[in-house]
This record gives C-alpha cells, sequence and structure tokens, in this order.
C-alpha cells in the first residue's frame, strides 16, 4: 500500500519530539523507536487497528500517550493526525488529503 502523509503530521510528531528532547536523550530515542514501530505496524497490516469515534483508524503507542489517526481508501493510507491521547478529540479530525 502507499502511504501519503498529511503536511501537518510531520508539524505534530516535532512538537512531541521537541518535548522529549527537553526530558532526556534517551527517552527521545525511545519516542522515536516507538513512533517508527507504530507506523510499520500501520504500513504492515493497516486494518488490524480499531475505529477511533471519529471514524478514523487508531493506532496507539504503548509507552507514550499519544496515537496516529489514519484512513484507508482502495491502495493507500492517509495518515491523517498525530495526536497526544488528551488532546481534544476533534484535533486534527478535519484535515483534507
Amino acid at each position: 500500500m502507499r502511504v501519503i502523509r498529511h503536511p501537518k503530521l510531520a508539524d505534530d510528531i516535532r512538537d512531541a519530539a521537541m518535548h522529549y528532547a527537553e526530558i532526556s536523550e534517551r527517552v527521545l530515542s525511545a519516542f522515536w523507536f516507538e513512533l517508527e514501530i507504530v507506523i510499520a505496524s500501520i504500513e504492515r497490516n493497516p486494518r488490524s487497528y480499531h475505529y477511533d469515534s471519529c471514524g478514523l483508524r487508531r493506532a496507539n503507542f504503548r509507552r507514550f500517550p499519544y496515537h496516529i489517526l489514519y484512513d484507508i481508501e482502495d491502495d493507500s493510507i492517509f495518515m491523517v493526525v498525530f495526536r497526544h491521547d488528551r488532546r481534544h478529540s476533534s484535533f486534527g479530525t478535519k484535515r483534507k488529503m
């Protein structure tokens, strides 16, 4: 499947990475490692994740309070938003691809 990332997805991730960089290099490395695992898992089996209340699929992180919301259409995965678990539930859900 082809993976398409919303342009603001990188900004969302960068904000979280900057926060963890202020804590420690070790925490930042763990964050990047888990991000890679979650993205690879979505790419391998995108239909394995449940739907969020907004109608997008939701891939949760295990060690960090974040998740990725994405949609599947035909042969493409559209990664829409990287969001903190406590962020308002509508944050990023109106982004268009």
